[in-house]
């Protein structure tokens, strides 16, 4: 497709440029593209935004399948929700699909298997077969993104960069419903074979943020009182050096028996020796680090082994680990330890609100710290288990088409219906306790950034992703890196070549 190619070659040429001006990665700079999918303020505006998709565009009698993940009521009913539930955010979704529907004259079916990471195999291989027997099952998926990511490279999933409106369908990237880091970052070859944004809400309730307890704070810092710390992220001042000062001071001997355990109120505490939760992997993007970058022939390369990185792991490990107010632990009770008022931060994901809501515990919300006061912004990664779009290669082009133009609507009556209702009335409602957690949230939820090595950072580059994840005191990164550098390039190369050959 002679128009794909060009749009495909104007897309390199930016990469490339960007790539030019990128600031390098260092702790403190800036290392990615932010996405502009999150932030809600102006809504009437927001009402405003049209799509491209032509309004007398149907397809009646018509019924579009996709394959999701069949566990969390979060991943089953994300693109689609059949029945009212009486839950503001799935009965948004109920309404966006009903609006869908009758502007295009089509049905939205979903067929969900658990997905789950200990399941992922048989849901990836039920996609695969599919596709590549050509049953007809399935149109399009919301995948588990680090473990679906890898059937980009067997030729499961259609190029979307041929079924943009400046191509042969209906996708416009430009749009605010989707997530930009991502789909400038995951382009490769000429190709883009997954994105996300306004229509993947996994990928907003996977935001890394650090939950706070005003009382435990204000107890122990009467002076400064809570509002300092929301003080301290407007001026730019709220960095790991300062949480860990923090979190020093938060240790209280509960049970007397003169060690940091179970029993006590802390700091905060966090998983050990590798076993640290998935949302770790955020700290790395929150320090100004990317786990790719792109080179100047606009191929990624890995961007994690420098020496800049180690820095920044030691001010993470400062936070969790080698502090006297942080009781680092295996036992993974991290939510309940707060839950029950024993814990000044908690280091999770905006979803961890819909766990929180219900305890008496006034808490509020943070970005996750800047590495440094230099640093020019904050930064939030989302968890691999978030959902990413995607579009099956078996599909003629007429019907690719068409399961494009789905994707664009449904993305853009998410933006203008979903998320408002989620963030406003979830977030800032249900889960929040002051108007100044809701400013923190615009803060969170405008700071999504991405990289090309963090799709395909858990089964494909081994675990690069994940390196965040051990705070024990014994940890030696460097060691580490040096130990699966080789791999992890040998890794990477693969991959490419296998991405180029499909695309």
């Amino acid at each position: 497709m002679k128009s794909a190619k060009i749009f495909s070659l104007v897309l390199a040429v930016l990469m490339l440029v960007t790539s030019l001006v990128a600031c390098a990665d260092t702790p403190g700079e800036t290392t990615g593209q932010k996405g502009n999918q999150s932030t809600v303020n102006g809504d009437d505006d927001r009402q405003q935004i049209g799509d491209t998709v032509p309004t007398d565009l149907a397809y009646p009698g018509e019924t579009v399948t996709f394959f999701v993940r069949d566990q969390a009521d979060r991943y089953k009913y994300e693109l689609a929700c059949d029945e009212l539930l009486n839950d503001t955010l799935f009965d948004a979704i109920h309404y966006r699909n009903i609006d869908v529907e009758t502007r295009l004259g089509l049905k939205i079916r979903t067929v969900g298997q658990n997905g789950a990471y200990e399941n992922f195999s048989k849901w990836n291989e039920t996609l695969s077969t599919s596709v590549l027997t050509n049953t007809g099952d399935y149109d399009g998926t919301a995948f588990y993104l680090s473990t679906g990511s890898a059937l980009a490279k067997d030729g499961i999933f259609y190029n979307l960069l041929e079924l943009t409106d400046y191509t042969d369908g209906y996708l416009n990237f430009d749009q605010p419903w989707w997530n930009q880091s991502m789909t400038e970052e995951l382009a490769a070859f000429g190709a883009l074979f997954f994105a996300g944004g306004s229509l993947t809400i996994t990928q907003v309730t996977a935001g890394g943020c650090v939950f706070f307890n005003r009382d435990f704070f204000n107890e122990l810092f009467p002076e400064e009182g809570d509002a300092t710390l929301y003080q301290l992220v407007r001026d730019g001042k709220w960095t790991a050096d300062k949480m860990a000062a923090y979190v020093a001071e938060g240790w209280t001997d509960v049970n007397s028996n003169g060690v940091i355990d179970d029993g006590d109120a802390v700091g905060t505490r966090n998983h050990a020796i590798g076993k640290a939760a998935g949302h770790m992997d955020a700290w790395i993007v929150a320090m100004g680090l990317r786990f790719t970058q792109t080179n100047v022939y606009g191929e990624p390369e890995l961007a994690l082994l420098s020496g800049n990185v180690f820095p920044a792991y030691e001010k993470v490990r400062n936070i969790f680990g080698n502090n006297p107010g942080a009781y680092l632990t295996t036992n993974q009770a991290n939510e309940t330890c707060f839950e029950n008022g024993n814990m000044m931060f908690l280091a999770g994901v905006l979803g961890h609100g819909s766990e929180l809501r219900n305890t008496t515990v006034n808490y509020g919300v943070l970005p996750i710290p800047k590495y440094d006061e230099a640093q020019d912004d904050y930064y939030t990664g989302f968890g691999n288990d978030a959902s990413a779009l995607a579009i099956c290669s078996n599909l003629d082009s007429d019907r690719a088409a068409m399961v494009s133009a789905v994707l664009e609507v449904l993305s853009a009556e998410s933006y203008k219906q979903v998320l408002p209702a989620y963030y406003e009335t979830v977030l800032k409602g249900h889960y929040s306790r002051e108007q100044a957690d809701a400013e923190m949230y615009d803060k969170i939820l405008g700071s999504f950034v991405f990289s090309f090595g963090f799709a395909y950072s858990t089964h494909n580059l081994g675990g690069i992703g994940s390196i965040f994840r051990d705070l024990s005191p014994t940890f030696d990164m460097q060691n580490h890196i040096d130990s699966n550098k080789e791999t992890w390039n040998a890794q990477l190369t693969e991959l490419l070549e296998a991405l180029e050959a499909v695309s």
